[in-house]
C-alpha cells in the first residue's frame, strides 16, 4: 500500500534469521513480555531494526489453520499502525505442527506517546504537536475500522500503545483483536466476529465504534490535562471537570490545561479540543461521535491553532 511504501514488503522469515537477529533470543534483546507472549528487539544483516513477538502455541495445529490471520496482519499498513513485516513458523519435526510463532514488526525507537505528553518538562509536546498526535491516532484507527475487509473494532487503545518513530509521528501497537492471539491465551474461538449471536453484524460495528471512541476520548483527555491517567474512575471526575470549563470563561479552560501549553493554545482550538473529547467519553454510547466526526473536528482545531499562531485576522482571542 503507498502509506506503507517506505517499509519492506511482508515476507516470510527462516527462524535463523531471527536468532542471528537477536543473537539467539538472548535475554538482552528481550524488551518486553506479558500474555501475548515475549517481544524481542532484533536487526537484520542489512541493519534493519525489528521488534518480533513470540507466540508459544498451546495447542498443536499445522501453519495451515493461520495462513488467513496471517494474511489478514500483512495487511494491516499504515503510517499511523505499527506495521508488520513479515512471519516465521516454527514447527514440531515429528509431526509438523506448530509450536512457536513470529510475528516481525516495525520496531518505533521513540517511546510512547504519554512520555511526550506528561513526561519531563522540556520533552513535552506543543499544543500543534498534541493535536497532530491525536489526529494520526483517530487516522489509525479509521484505517483498523475501513481499510480492511474485516474491519478490526474495539482495540482496546491506550495512549501507552501509540508509538513516536524517529520524525516523532505516532504509530499504533495494538493487538488488533486478531484471532492468532486470542487462541494463544487459550480462547480458541474468539473471533472477530461471532456467528449465531443475536446482535446485528451492523448493530455489533456501531457498538465497538463506539468503544474506540471511548478511548480514543480518554486519550485527548490525557493529552489536555497533561497528566497521567491510571485509572478509568478518574476518567468521569475529569471529564466532568472539562464540561465544566466549556462554558466558563478562557481563563478558567486554560487553568485545566497542561501548564507547558497553556499559554500557547488558541481558546477556540482548546475549547474544540475540548468539546469532542466530553462527547467520546459520553457514558451512552450512542452519544459519542463517530470516528469521522472526531477526525473531522480535530483538523478543525489544528486550522483554527495554525490561524491563530500566523497571527491571521481570523484569530479569536
Amino acid at each position: 500500500m503507498k502509506l506503507g511504501a517506505s517499509l519492506p514488503a511482508y515476507r516470510s522469515y527462516a527462524l535463523e534469521e531471527l536468532k542471528e537477529a537477536t543473537d539467539n533470543f538472548d535475554a538482552s534483546s528481550l524488551i518486553g513480555e506479558g500474555s501475548h507472549g515475549q517481544v524481542y528487539k532484533g536487526k537484520l544483516s542489512d541493519g534493519t531494526f525489528i521488534a518480533i513477538r513470540c507466540l508459544k502455541m498451546r495447542k498443536r495445529y499445522s501453519p495451515q489453520t493461520y495462513t488467513h490471520h496471517i494474511e489478514m496482519i500483512s495487511k494491516l499498513r499504515h503510517c499511523h499502525l505499527v506495521s508488520s513485516l513479515g512471519h516465521c513458523f516454527e514447527c514440531y519435526q515429528d509431526d509438523s505442527s506448530m509450536s512457536r510463532i513470529f510475528l516481525i514488526f516495525e520496531f518505533v525507537p521513540n517511546g510512547t506517546l504519554r512520555s511526550y505528553i506528561s513526561g519531563l518538562p522540556k520533552q513535552r509536546f506543543t499544543w500543534t504537536q498534541r493535536i497532530a498526535a491525536a489526529i494520526g491516532v483517530v487516522k489509525g484507527i479509521q484505517f483498523l475500522h475501513t481499510g480492511i475487509v474485516p474491519g478490526v473494532y474495539s482495540n482496546n487503545l491506550k495512549i501507552t500503545d501509540v508509538l513516536l518513530d524517529n520524525n516523532l509521528q505516532v504509530k499504533i501497537r495494538s493487538y488488533y483483536k486478531l484471532p492468532l492471539l486470542a487462541e494463544n491465551r487459550g480462547t480458541m474461538g474468539a473471533v472477530l466476529s461471532s456467528p449465531g449471536s443475536r446482535v446485528s453484524s451492523q448493530a455489533r460495528v456501531k457498538r465497538e465504534d463506539e468503544n474506540d471512541v471511548y478511548d480514543i476520548g480518554v486519550i485527548l483527555l490525557e493529552i489536555i490535562l497533561g497528566r497521567s491517567i491510571m485509572f478509568y474512575n478518574e476518567v468521569s471526575v475529569l471529564k466532568d471537570l472539562l464540561q465544566v470549563s466549556i462554558t466558563t470563561d478562557d481563563i478558567a479552560r486554560r487553568s485545566i490545561v497542561d501548564h507547558t501549553v497553556h499559554k500557547e493554545c488558541s481558546d477556540k482550538s482548546l475549547k474544540t479540543v475540548m468539546e469532542i473529547c466530553v462527547r467520546c467519553l459520553s457514558s451512552e454510547p450512542s452519544g459519542r461521535p463517530t470516528v469521522e466526526d472526531v477526525l473531522w473536528t480535530l483538523q478543525f482545531a489544528a486550522q483554527v491553532q495554525d490561524s491563530w499562531s500566523e497571527g491571521t485576522p481570523n484569530h479569536e482571542d
